[in-house]
């Protein structure tokens, strides 16, 4: 079950929950390729995008995907980025939360490194550490005004999928008005898919009353109602998103259950 999401070009990945994916390339081509994607994908963005915010994202990508093939791939002896390490270009959007006060465009890159590479000791603050990494996240920065990261992931497009880190940066777009006309077991069904093919595999779904009950992983259930999905975050407090942007609760679901099995597997347990 598709919900009524901004259109994306058909020649493009787009899984159900509305999220465009493609493929890059592991050299010096990956730029050039991002950008075309991007463009090509905003272009096609359902309720039209304003040109300085296609433009900034064009930019910006150019950006992420240099960063991953500089710093995301590990090198064959040659010093060749190796191939076996996926990178993909991945777009959506995303409402206004909490955290958000606008609906945003977000532009992630993923690649196949989880970790984040530690900044030299010369660069003790934030804009440091970004130079750390190239003039170009420095950009990033700026014209996202800070609404961008980096966090654990899964691949989209790679079978099986495999862990790694997605970089991300968010834009300020028009108010989605997205609708969604089905009930708490689709919207179960349609979470447990997105997560399935993302290669979380030991999914059990139930329902309860009118709410759908997914169990991904020990000490992380999530609570599928009509118009929400709702989790616990270790150490207190909850989540909720409205089921019309199932696209970002998959996101983070798949980072707390990345970032839960890298705590285990380091012994930084803290669901006990």
């Amino acid at each position: 079950m598709t919900e009524a999401e901004p259109g994306f070009p058909p020649a493009r990945t787009l899984d159900r929950g509305g999220c465009a994916a493609m493929r890059l390339p592991p050299d010096e081509s990956i730029a050039r390729v991002a950008r075309a994607g991007t463009a090509a994908t905003l272009s096609g963005f359902g309720p039209g995008l304003p040109p300085g915010t296609i433009d900034d994202a064009v930019l910006l990508v150019s950006e992420l995907a240099t960063n991953a093939l500089r710093h995301g791939l590990p090198r064959a002896p040659d010093g060749d980025p190796s191939p076996a390490h996926p990178i993909e270009l991945w777009i959506y959007a995303r409402e206004a939360g909490r955290d958000r006060q606008h609906s945003e465009l977000v532009v992630k890159v993923f690649d196949g490194t989880p970790h984040w590479p530690a900044p030299a000791p010369a660069a003790p603050d934030t804009m440091g550490t970004l130079l750390e990494h190239g003039r170009g996240l420095v950009v990033v920065d700026a014209l996202s005004e800070g609404r961008w990261g980096h966090h654990l992931s899964r691949s989209r497009l790679s079978d099986p999928a495999v862990p790694g880190k997605a970089t991300w940066f968010g834009l300020p777009i028009p108010p989605l008005h997205r609708t969604v006309h089905t009930g708490a077991a689709h919207a179960a069904e349609d979470l447990h898919a997105l997560l399935a093919r993302r290669g979380l595999r030991r999914l059990i779904r139930r329902n309860e009353r009118g709410v759908s009950v997914l169990s991904v992983k020990e000490n992380l259930t999530v609570w599928c109602e009509a118009g929400s999905f709702q989790w616990r975050v270790p150490g207190g407090g909850s989540t909720r998103l409205a089921r019309s942007d199932i696209t970002e609760a998959c996101e983070q679901i798949v980072q707390l259950h990345e970032t839960l099995t890298y705590e285990r597997a380091a012994g930084l347990d803290r669901t006990g």
